[in-house]
């Protein structure tokens, strides 16, 4: 009987400690608050179209993202077997128009695969970051896969949280070429 509380106390307090060190951490963590939807339907004000006539797609911002930017990447993927090559595609990251050389926010980063290199990626051909879990499809038209990459906004950037909004509201739809 006395091992049982003996555990149970120091169980307690391991759960406290741990509640604790949670606490701390994401108390000095700046964010910015969830944006408020305007439209009773869709959880973001989509008064904003980026449309992409190359890849073919358009993505819907809300109206506080006027002055938005699109900064272009590439994004590489390394061999997970001896029958795969290297793999690059182009990577789109929409920028918040807030985002400063001393304040950046999180940008929402669109990986663009080819639809064969989508197939060979989710074979597990190759990889694309160290993540344990692979990229997000977003959307796909007749020639292109739009993805989010893994673990696209674990750096908790100034404004995370409504980026993550954005890409949760479904805002990108594709269009044939």
């Amino acid at each position: 009987m006395k091992n049982i509380k003996t555990v149970l106390v120091v169980l307690v307090l391991v759960a406290l400690v741990l509640l604790g060190a949670y606490l701390i951490f994401f108390q000095n963590k700046t964010t910015t608050p969830p944006i408020a939807p305007t439209n009773p339907n869709s959880p973001v004000d989509t008064s904003i179209i980026y449309n992409n006539t190359i890849y073919g797609f358009t993505f819907s911002l809300p109206s506080d993202w006027k002055g938005y930017s699109i900064m272009k990447n590439t994004w590489n993927g390394q061999p997970q077997n001896n029958n795969t090559s290297a793999q690059t595609g182009p990577e789109l990251l929409i920028r918040n128009p807030n985002w400063t050389a001393t304040t950046h926010y999180e940008d929402i980063p669109i990986m663009v695969f080819t639809i064969s290199q989508w197939n060979s990626y989710v074979a597990g051909n190759f990889a694309t970051s160290a993540a344990p879990f692979p990229a997000a499809e977003l959307g796909r038209n007749n020639i292109y896969v739009f993805a989010i990459p893994p673990r696209w906004d674990y750096d908790y950037s100034q404004g995370f949280q409504e980026a993550d909004t954005i890409v949760t509201s479904k805002p990108l739809h594709p269009f044939d070429l």
